[in-house]
C-alpha cells in the first residue's frame, strides 16, 4: 500500500496540535479530570449542606422564647470560638440525623446569629409575640451599609407640564392634552403620527 508523501507532516501536525489544545485547554481553559470534577462536586455538595444546616439553625435560634436574651448574650462571648461554642452548646446546629455537630455549620450559625441585631428580634413567650422586634436601619460605619439618601433627592425636580390635564378615570397616570384656544371646547385633539 502507498501512502502519499504528505500524510506524515499531517499526522505529525495533528498529533502536536492535539497536544498543545490539551495543555492550553487543562491549563487556562478550564478543563478538569473526572476525578477533579467529582472532588469538585463532593465539595460544593458539603458546603451546600453546612449552608442548610447553620440557616436551620439560625430558625431554631430564633424560634426559642427567650431568643433576644440569648442573642445578647451570644454576641457578649468575646471570640467566634466561644460563639461558635455557644452554639454547639444550645444544640441549635444538631441536625436530626447527625449524633455530633458539624463545626462549619455551627460557625457559619454563629456568624450569622452575630450580624443580627437584637432589637429585631421580637420578644416571645408560649409561642406569643409580646413586643415585636424593630427593624434598625444600617449605619455608615458598619461594612456593607449603605447611605440613605436625603429626602429632598427623593422629590420631583421639575413642575409637572402645564399643557398636560390629568385624566378622571381608572388610570391616574393617564394625561390628555389640554385645550387651546384655537380648538372647540371639548373637542379631541387630532392624533399624533
Amino acid at each position: 500500500m502507498n501512502i502519499p508523501q504528505w500524510t506524515k507532516p499531517a499526522l505529525w501536525g495533528a498529533a502536536v496540535g492535539g497536544v498543545v489544545v490539551a495543555i492550553v485547554g487543562f491549563t487556562w481553559g478550564g478543563w478538569v479530570t473526572g476525578g477533579t470534577a467529582e472532588q469538585a462536586a463532593t465539595e460544593a455538595a458539603a458546603q451546600s449542606r453546612a449552608d442548610l444546616a447553620a440557616a436551620i439553625c439560625v430558625q431554631r435560634f430564633l424560634a426559642q422564647d427567650d431568643a433576644r436574651a440569648r442573642l445578647a448574650e451570644l454576641q457578649g462571648e468575646g471570640s467566634s470560638f466561644s460563639q461558635r461554642q455557644f452554639v454547639e452548646e444550645g444544640g441549635w446546629s444538631l441536625m436530626p440525623d447527625r449524633e455530633e455537630v458539624s463545626r462549619q455549620s455551627a460557625t457559619l450559625c454563629a456568624r450569622m446569629l452575630n450580624a443580627i441585631d437584637p432589637e429585631e428580634v421580637p420578644v416571645t413567650e408560649d409561642g406569643e409575640i409580646v413586643e415585636p422586634g424593630t427593624v434598625v436601619e444600617p449605619t455608615t460605619d458598619e461594612p456593607g451599609a449603605v447611605e440613605a439618601e436625603p429626602e429632598a433627592a427623593l422629590e420631583p425636580t421639575s413642575e409637572p407640564d402645564a399643557a398636560a390635564e390629568p385624566v378622571e378615570g381608572d388610570e391616574p397616570d393617564a394625561v390628555q392634552p389640554a385645550e387651546t384656544d384655537d380648538a372647540e371646547p371639548g373637542a379631541a385633539a387630532p392624533p399624533a403620527n
